[in-house]
């Protein structure tokens, strides 16, 4: 299943979605046609209930696109790429390429999210007073009050000390300040994020044994997740800072061995894949001229399904699509430029020269053997 579904693109950065979005969104839509609402506003028809649900729950999300936009704009402002946003299942994240030069323009970009959540919050507000003003139906005005509480409390969520929320990155961003390094900043930030994470789990299990099963289920869970994503965002701080300095050349695997395109997806199994250990292989035309890349794993999948007589350059990646690199850029830069892209493997040129392939593997390899080094003091 594609994790992520493409949406497409607003003010020039790139709009998708986690398929675990669809089951929030239907949860919200239920609760509110078969609750809140009726509850609120009761003795309407059933399809009144439902047409204003889907509307909350869309509008709903485009307050979190809007919290998001505001995070990717001023991320923009501050001489970052913004790779795209991508709304999931407890809320969004904008996909930043590189960090912030500073603590003050990590904490800008961190806050605005929050203080656009409160402001939208306070336009909500206002439009219930108008409604209410105007009497339009009852169904808009609650709708529009639940909307203003939601973006109240979405902003106040955020704010909580833990990553990855803003409250754990705005914390990150006075500890860099305070400390002289952003690597120490979010190694502080995460040990109060975790304190947070383990209070909600405690808070989640006591409301459990007191007999409020979902309430204390979610709170467990939301605390779970705040610490797993602590932990995830010190091992990612940790393993930019091993890659500092280290040119991609330092990584790569070298020679690449290439295929003709021509050849079948049951001929690189058969005869090409058992005489090497990689999972890759760029392809070319009869000229010499590169056309794509194959993944062994999607030709396997290829060959299982009657599909092993195809030819290579039909089922392969176009080369225009393959990320790359130069074997003297910083690793550093690299990761933080392609980040989910790396997993698809880059493409080394020296010029127009292929002089070799980096993949996951090999940047954990990296970094691990000058963790090693760093733990005997080898590496500064």
């Amino acid at each position: 299943m594609t994790q992520t579904i493409r949406l497409g693109k607003l003010l020039g950065i790139e709009i998708g979605v986690n398929w675990s979005l669809i089951f929030i969104f239907a949860l919200i839509a239920w609760t509110l046609g078969s609750a809140t609402l009726p509850a609120e506003v009761p003795g309407q028809r059933p399809a009144a209930y439902w047409v204003a649900a889907l509307a909350g729950a869309v509008l709903f999300y485009g307050c979190l696109l809007a919290h998001e936009l505001a995070h990717a704009l001023m991320a923009r402002r501050q001489g970052l790429r913004v790779a795209g946003i991508t709304l999931w299942l407890f809320g969004g994240v904008s996909q930043l390429e590189g960090e912030p030069k500073s603590p003050g323009a990590e904490a800008l970009i961190t806050l605005v999210g929050p203080l656009t959540s409160f402001a939208v919050a306070g336009i909500a507000f206002l439009l219930e007073l108008a409604a209410s003003a105007l009497a339009l139906p009852a169904l808009v005005s609650v709708l529009l009050a639940w909307l203003a509480l939601l973006n109240v409390a979405l902003g106040l969520f955020n704010l909580i000390p833990a990553f990855p929320l803003d409250g754990g990155r705005l914390l990150g961003s006075l500890f860099w300040w305070r400390t002289g390094t952003r690597l120490r900043g979010v190694h502080r930030a995460v040990l109060v994020g975790r304190v947070f994470a383990f209070l909600m789990i405690g808070f989640g299990l006591l409301e459990l044994f007191r007999g409020d099963v979902v309430d204390g289920i979610w709170i467990a869970f939301i605390g779970w997740f705040l610490l797993s994503a602590a932990s995830a965002e010190e091992s990612a701080a940790t393993t930019r800072s091993m890659l500092r300095s280290v040119p991609v050349s330092a990584a790569m695997t070298s020679p690449v061995v290439t295929v003709p395109d021509w050849l079948t997806v049951e001929q690189l199994i058969g005869s090409v894949a058992p005489r090497y250990r990689f999972s890759t292989y760029p392809l070319h035309d009869p000229s010499g001229k590169l056309t794509g890349v194959a993944r062994l794993g999607e030709l396997l999948r290829t060959a299982s399904s009657a599909g092993s007589q195809r030819r290579l350059h039909e089922v392969s990646h176009p080369i225009s699509e393959v990320p790359t690199a130069h074997p003297d850029e910083d690793l550093e830069h690299l990761v933080q430029r392609l980040g989910s892209a790396l997993q698809d493997r880059v493409l080394v040129f020296d010029g127009d020269q292929l002089v070799g392939i980096l993949s996951p593997s090999d940047v954990g390899r990296v970094a691990a053997r000058r963790q090693a080094l760093a733990g005997r003091g080898g590496v500064r």
